[in-house]
């Protein structure tokens, strides 16, 4: 009996040594050492779109695809719509006066006249009464800027034009009398939205070279700002009718006078009218 017992101990140690050569790593094969399985990679290239634009790069990943740029807002002068415009009124602002679109009535004289608080070479001048706060606008921009601007010539009455455009008749005969003056009815000085300036020196009054002038200049760069325009500049009397003169302004307001500008400067082009270099049915001399 005595002899069995080291043969048990040795059975008892046996089993344990056993049991713990289990414990350690498992053999390979197991599902504890299987091989790492990854996450699928992103696909390199985008998922399909029905809509064909914009051509994404083939190396374009799905990450790197931002939406499209909203168009940048655009800080352009806007240009007025023409169908909001009353182009045949004499009494609105943009009633189109030319050799082709006389006043109707002929006769037509405003009923808000009034003289603009401006430095002018003679008293009476009259403006109605929404050009006379826009001349007085430009004349004291004008002046903050060192420029002195008078006041020439404004209002016109149908009587007044018969004698302004007889007397060049007789100085210059009716042909020429047609490119520098308007005949009665047919003058935008009767509107009352027009004006001609001048230096203050009086230097090239009503002369084409005033445009040469600092003065000239200046209100060429700057009248639109006020709402006037530059009725005939140089380079449009195949459309205006008449040769240039850089002091005439015409009132349309802001809005408009920007439009004008934006479409070239000549006011029948940018309102879509048709050129007006002769009366009716006259025809080139």
């Amino acid at each position: 009996m005595r002899a069995v017992r080291p043969l048990l101990t040795l059975s008892v140690l046996a089993l344990l040594l056993t049991a713990c050569s289990s414990t350690s790593e498992p053999p390979v094969g197991s599902a504890t050492n299987s091989p790492t399985v990854s996450t699928p990679e992103r696909a390199t290239a985008p998922p399909t779109v029905s809509v064909s634009p914009p051509v994404m790069s083939a190396h374009a990943t799905s990450s790197s695809v931002t939406p499209s740029a909203s168009p940048e807002t655009t800080t352009a002068s806007p240009v007025p719509d023409e169908s909001t415009m009353d182009h045949g009124s004499p009494d609105s602002l943009h009633v189109v006066v030319n050799k082709l679109n006389p006043l109707d009535p002929a006769d037509y004289a405003p009923q808000d006249l009034r003289g603009p608080d401006v430095p002018a070479s003679k008293a009476g001048m009259e403006l109605r009464d929404e050009a006379a706060v826009a001349a007085e606008d430009l004349f004291a921009a004008a002046a903050a800027d060192g420029v002195d601007l008078t006041l020439v010539s404004a209002y016109r009455s149908y009587g007044y034009q018969q004698g302004t455009y007889g007397g060049w008749v007789e100085r210059y005969g009716q042909v020429e009398a047609d490119r520098i003056s308007a005949r009665p009815g047919f003058s935008e000085h009767q509107t009352g939205l027009a004006m001609d300036v001048g230096s203050a020196d009086g230097a090239c009054t009503l002369e084409q070279c005033f445009g040469d002038t600092p003065e000239g200049a200046w209100v060429a760069e700057h009248a639109a700002e006020h709402g006037w325009v530059i009725r005939y500049p140089d380079g449009s009397e195949d459309v205006t009718g008449y040769s240039p003169e850089p002091w005439h302004l015409r009132y349309v307001g802001t809005e408009s006078a920007a439009g004008v500008v934006q479409s070239g400067g000549v006011l029948e082009t940018a309102w879509g009218f048709a050129p007006a270099p002769y009366y009716g049915s006259d025809s080139a001399p």
